[in-house]
């Protein structure tokens, strides 16, 4: 087997964000060193609950640290789509956790862990850039220790006509645009993808037998209002960023160039990406991917995480 890729996961879980860490810890090909919470679907309270819930449920060995939103008050969240728990069907007792997250905040935490790795790193992003952006203010030679920024968010072109306003580019504009504007190599996952990549209700069904594990999940996805796909299932936005680290060959890219717009809407400042595609490049853009073996994968680490599990 070839070497684990060793990666620092930014997260604000999130039913997608909950498969995304399954897949990432029972594909086997990554080493996840750090776990850092972000304010997002959910308050970082939440967040933070459900990053620790699903490191228990996996026995994951990594630590988990808590960053924070720099919107302050004016918070907006997915709860709608996630729920008031923010992991669906599935209610996390916090009294029943057995571990607490790291007294460092995520910015501090990302840093030291980048130092102390013998080689460049990947970060993965499936939440707000918050921490990232802080690091990067903060440590400006943070940059030397970095291989690659992986991020969910964007779109890779307008949609209807018009630009999208997902939802992790449009929770912290400022956080993105110190993360555009770094130089940092980066990979932008768009949130189209997620529109091909879902769970039908066959697939769902499928997921359910597979143990324990399975059965969560499939609760989990009952009660996730995803509005991407309606009533065919669930999009798994969030998988695709780790998908690319385990199969590139499964995946089709494109250069292209990524900056930040802005709006007001209702007194909040909103960013969207817009993506162009010329000589003019700082990213790397996922446009396409092989549907059918990215779900055989994705059984495969709930077939795996089965086996771990329940040994």
């Amino acid at each position: 087997m070839d070497k684990k890729t060793d990666i620092i996961l930014v997260t604000d879980p999130g039913v997608d964000d909950a498969t995304s860490l399954l897949y990432a810890v029972f594909s086997n090909q990554i080493n996840i060193k750090l776990v850092c919470v972000a304010g997002g679907n959910s308050p970082i309270e939440i967040t933070t609950r459900n990053a620790l819930y699903l490191t228990e449920l996996f026995k994951l060995n990594a630590p988990v640290a808590v960053g924070h939103s720099l919107r302050g008050e004016k918070e907006v969240y997915a709860r709608a789509v996630h729920g008031k728990g923010g992991l669906g069907g599935v209610k996390v007792n916090p009294k029943k956790l057995k571990t607490k997250p790291i007294e460092a905040p995520a910015c501090e935490a990302m840093y030291e862990t980048l130092k102390a790795n013998k080689g460049k790193m990947t970060i993965v992003i499936i939440g707000p850039m918050t921490s990232v952006a802080e690091m990067i203010e903060n440590h400006k030679d943070c940059k030397k220790y970095i291989k690659e920024i992986v991020f969910m968010g964007g779109s890779k072109e307008k949609i209807y006509g018009a630009p999208y306003r997902e939802f992790n580019i449009s929770f912290d504009p400022d956080a993105v645009d110190i993360v555009l504007k770094s130089g940092i190599p980066l990979v932008m996952v768009p949130m189209e993808l997620g529109h091909f990549a879902y769970l039908g209700k066959d697939d769902i069904k499928k997921i359910k037998k597979i143990g324990k594990v399975g059965k969560i999940f499939a609760k989990m996805y009952k009660k996730y209002k995803d509005f991407h796909v309606g009533n065919y299932g669930v999009a798994v936005h969030d998988v695709c960023a780790i998908y690319y680290l385990t199969h590139k060959e499964n995946m089709k890219t494109e250069n292209g160039f990524v900056e930040l717009k802005r709006y007001t809407e209702n007194g909040f400042d909103y960013g969207y990406i817009e993506t162009t595609y010329g000589e003019k490049q700082n990213v790397t853009v996922c446009v396409d991917m092989d549907i059918l073996k990215f779900k055989y994968d994705l059984f495969d680490a709930f077939e795996e995480a089965k086996r771990v599990l329940e040994k």
